[in-house]
């Protein structure tokens, strides 16, 4: 909805440029990434409305179906929804990764105070070639 009522209380919570209420569904600002391929007859969309994935999707749901035990986190408000998702992915017993890199917040200390939290309580921080390595060499 272009009022953001359909994320509660979230989507009103500022009212700034980067606010929910200015990344409107369908609208540039809420595409993938370019440098993201997406594939129709392979991935899985969700539409999230909190800043956990886990909140009011069937994530989990899918998780379990197929044994998932390791989630990998990208995103673009550490502070926000990577952090929601860390805390929550671990809170399901998941093997929660962050890669460095891949992950970005408004300010560069909103971005390293969670990532330095993240790393002490919920996800290991790594680095994205340590993720590369660890994906390359996974054996199922």
């Amino acid at each position: 909805m272009d009022s953001a009522e359909d994320a509660g209380i979230w989507g009103t919570r500022t009212n700034t440029r980067d606010s929910l209420q200015n990344i409107k569904f369908n609208s540039r600002r809420a595409e993938f990434d370019d440098r993201l391929e997406v594939f129709a007859d392979r991935d899985v969309i969700y539409c999230k409305k909190m800043p956990s994935p886990f909140f009011e999707t069937p994530l989990q749901s899918l998780l379990v179906w197929h044994k998932i035990d390791t989630i990998i986190i990208t995103g673009g408000s550490t502070s926000g929804c990577v952090r929601a998702a860390a805390v929550d992915s671990l809170s399901r017993g998941y093997r929660t990764i962050v890669p460095e890199e891949c992950v970005a917040d408004k300010h560069e200390s909103y971005h390293f105070a969670n990532l330095t939290d993240m790393l002490l309580k919920y996800a290991d921080v790594v680095s994205y070639k340590e993720v590369e390595e660890y994906l390359q060499n996974y054996k199922p």
